[in-house]
């Protein structure tokens, strides 16, 4: 194969003989995953009011608010994904998991010092990612032949639409009592509980795990599952950096009020929630490569660009952002679903979100880390454009030096 658009890559383009699940059955799925997104990110807009005013803490810890719930969930997810293979009840333990995270977010709003905060943000982080990789794995269990990628977009589409309700949201709850948030977010969380105790359907039979060791062994044999997983962290890493430095940049530097900050998430993840499914139908016909490097090329220049725009000009970065991260989403989902192997496709996705945790961990710290080093020398302003310019150059870098990767991954055959 010599072209990245091509459609005959067979894990590129998933191929296979059945059809897609119907979106019907997706729909409990997509609710739940909804009702898991939410709750989180409806701090986002509330950032600085949480956490900053609420505490006194610096911009630096404001930050590591952001990260320290993605070091819960990369510790976490794949030891969840493996009980989960191994014990084959994701009904349960999405109920679980989405009931810790629940008290969690209802703890923060009576967190009496900051380091009680951070330890409940810890343990919310490893109970959301283990919900997350279940409501994949589910749905990737029921997708299946040349539709997946399709069937993967309507997931990536829910977890990206709730992250986008989320956002306004919390700027409009919290707009008079930032602790607002912390009290609708756990009640939408506890009907995500609801959902996967009544609709979650129940797995077919499979082989299990042996062992953890025996898991280890299986992924390292599929190392291509580093092509998505590089991907995801990166684009994570972006988005870290969007909902803890842009987040900050545009209350400190644009002024932007809660309603208006939620509003901008809004126009970037809106777009990217409505287009992804479109984008997993795209690279069932033409391939995942294309809209995976090209995707991610056009998000992380306009990312570099944003300290350089006024808040009229952020607003139309932002939507073009969301247009161009769900070209590279969707297909990025549908291709770890391909080369998933059936028996740890739940260890397989754990893995996935743990990658992208880690992005979403490192995201912020970069920021920060760049703001709180440049911002004495140079101002805040410049401080920023750093943080914002470094972030998308990274992701432009990744679609360039995987582009070889993609290549040959396309010229493998199914099931190797």
């Amino acid at each position: 194969m010599s072209s990245l658009a091509s459609p005959d890559a067979p894990l590129l383009a998933g191929a296979g003989s059945r059809t897609a699940v119907g979106l019907a059955a997706l729909a409990p799925l997509a609710a739940g995953m909804l009702a898991t997104m939410i709750p989180v990110t409806m701090l986002v807009p509330m950032l600085r009011e949480l956490v900053r005013t609420r505490f006194g803490v610096d911009p630096f810890w404001a930050h590591a608010f952001m990260s320290v719930n993605m070091l819960g969930a990369i510790l976490f997810a794949p030891l969840g994904g493996l009980l989960a293979d191994r014990l084959h009840a994701p009904r349960r333990w999405i109920a679980a998991a989405l009931l810790v995270d629940a008290l969690c977010l209802l703890g923060m709003r009576y967190a009496p010092n900051f380091q009680t905060l951070m330890t409940l943000r810890f343990i919310e982080g490893a109970a959301h990612v283990q919900a997350v990789s279940l409501w994949m794995s589910v749905a990737a269990g029921l997708a299946s032949g040349p539709r997946a990628g399709r069937t993967m977009g309507v997931m990536g589409a829910a977890l990206l639409l709730g992250t986008a309700l989320g956002a306004p949201l919390g700027g409009a709850v919290g707009g008079a009592d930032p602790l607002a948030v912390l009290i609708v977010g756990p009640v939408i969380a506890a009907a995500g509980v609801v959902v996967a105790l009544l609709w979650v359907p129940a797995a077919a039979p499979q082989p299990r795990m042996e062992s953890l060791a025996e898991a280890l062994r299986t992924v390292r044999r599929h190392r291509w599952l580093l092509v998505p997983y590089v991907y995801t962290f990166i684009d994570r890493l972006c988005v870290g950096v969007i909902i803890s430095t842009l987040t900050l940049y545009l209350a400190e530097v644009l002024e932007l009020g809660p309603a208006s900050r939620g509003g901008m998430m809004a126009v970037f993840m809106v777009p990217m929630a409505l287009l992804c499914y479109p984008a997993g139908r795209l690279a069932d016909h033409w391939g995942r490569a294309l809209p995976m490097a090209a995707g991610s090329v056009l998000f992380g220049v306009v990312f570099a660009s944003y300290g350089l725009l006024n808040a009229g000009g952020m607003w139309t970065a932002m939507a073009f952002s969301g247009v161009f991260s769900a070209l590279m989403f969707a297909p990025t989902l549908a291709l770890c679903r391909d080369l998933a192997p059936a028996r740890l496709r739940t260890t397989a996705f754990a893995g996935f979100n743990a990658a992208g945790s880690l992005g979403f961990l490192a995201g912020p710290l970069l920021g920060g880390s760049l703001v709180h080093l440049l911002a004495p020398d140079y101002g805040l302003p410049a401080a920023y454009r750093a943080a914002f310019l470094a972030a998308g150059s990274a992701q432009v870098l990744c679609a360039v030096l995987s582009i070889p990767f993609l290549r040959a991954l396309a010229r493998r055959p199914a099931g190797f």
